[in-house]
């Protein structure tokens, strides 16, 4: 069975592509994936990965939201001024600009139900995640990161695709880390799902060091985090063509992480 055919207890959903006022420089492209039929019981705010990640896991991200909108909630990916179909150069962009971005999503994705806030960071972007929660005090109830990094080190790791960001922006991005915000005592203790993949499955459901450590920050601070480890392939990963350092291969562009998919569900699945 194919993942997108995996067995859900769902309704039917709908896209809705938008452009999103309210943005300093000019509106932002995004996509809404909504439940059809019924108000959402709650959103969910995908932060997506940084430059050729970003194009390479759009389809699996794709097929998460619409996945996630067939069981009730609100889901926004957002492209990022300077990325995508949203105005401005990558080279153009900014840390402080792209929080804005973020913040300003988070507060679109509240007004559309009256439900519980998800934010749901990949790669590189739990990283923008984690750097904007301490803005968002008390107004996420749970997050997701799948694949995140320890810091922003893994940054220079990464192909650029068509995103040339400036040195000063990757500088920016090179000093983030997946520290816990603080925690209010006031409210509820937010969930956190860390999801790491082992594509060759040789783990066993075992957690690497590096999300064990995570989640150990996360725990410490008071949040009720847990680890996850799935078999998966490399979705995020550019494949780069001798000559063309801007292509993937559409084997790795088009694989859809079935085992995260459901462990994502699952944890949603008490949050709501």
């Amino acid at each position: 069975m194919s993942p997108a055919a995996a067995p859900l207890a769902t309704s039917a959903a709908r896209i809705e592509p938008a452009q999103l006022e309210g943005f300093d420089r000019g509106p932002r492209f995004a996509v809404w994936w909504l439940p059809s039929g019924r108000d959402p019981l709650g959103s969910v705010l995908c932060v997506q990965p940084i430059g050729a990640e970003r194009a390479a896991a759009r389809h699996a991200l794709a097929a998460q939201a619409w996945r996630l909108a067939r069981q009730g909630w609100a889901v926004l990916l957002l492209d990022l001024f300077g990325t995508g179909d949203s105005p401005g150069e990558p080279a153009d962009a900014s840390l402080e600009g792209w929080r804005g971005d973020l913040l300003r999503a988070a507060m679109l994705a509240r007004q559309r139900h009256a439900g519980p806030n998800v934010l749901w960071g990949v790669r590189a972007g739990a990283l923008l995640a984690a750097d904007i929660a301490v803005a968002l005090d008390q107004l996420v109830d749970a997050y997701v990161f799948w694949q995140a990094p320890a810091d922003g080190s893994v940054l220079a790791t990464l192909p650029a695709g068509g995103d040339s960001l400036s040195p000063a922006m990757l500088a920016e991005l090179a000093e983030l880390h997946m520290q816990p915000p603080p925690v209010d005592e006031r409210g509820a203790t937010p969930a956190v799902l860390f999801v790491d993949s082992d594509e060759t499955g040789a783990a066993h459901g075992g957690i690497s060091p590096m999300v064990a450590d995570l989640t150990g920050q996360w725990l410490e601070a008071g949040f009720a985090a847990m680890p996850r480890t799935v078999s998966v392939p490399p979705f995020w990963v550019p494949s780069d063509v001798p000559g063309n350092p801007g292509a993937w291969s559409s084997a790795t562009s088009a694989a859809l992480p079935a085992a995260m998919f459901l462990v994502t569900e699952e944890f949603l699945e008490v949050v709501r």
